[in-house]
């Protein structure tokens, strides 16, 4: 699940504003798709789940992000979590 498969978002257009370092995140949603978007570390979940919203169809408020078995919190940065592998469920 590298960044430059079917459904890549590295060019940047996808992450937020700001100075902060950006990474690639690989995302897989509950209908089967993966796909990589490239996210400031200093985001949020709950901007990121804005990102994911447009390519998951699924809206930001009824998104889960899991991880490691744990569900993300909203306000926590996507820095605060050790990896960048998400699952996105409705």
């Amino acid at each position: 699940m590298g960044g430059g498969g079917e459904g890549s978002v590295d060019d940047g257009t996808h992450s937020d504003d700001g100075d902060g370092v950006k990474v690639n995140v690989n995302v897989r949603c509950s209908n089967g798709s993966k796909f990589t978007v490239q996210i400031n570390l200093e985001s949020t979940v709950g901007s990121f789940k804005e990102v994911l919203s447009s390519k998951c169809d699924i809206p930001a408020d009824q998104q889960r992000l899991i991880y490691k078995g744990r569900i993300l919190r909203d306000d926590q940065t996507v820095q605060s979590y050790d990896g960048f592998s998400f699952h996105c469920c409705d």
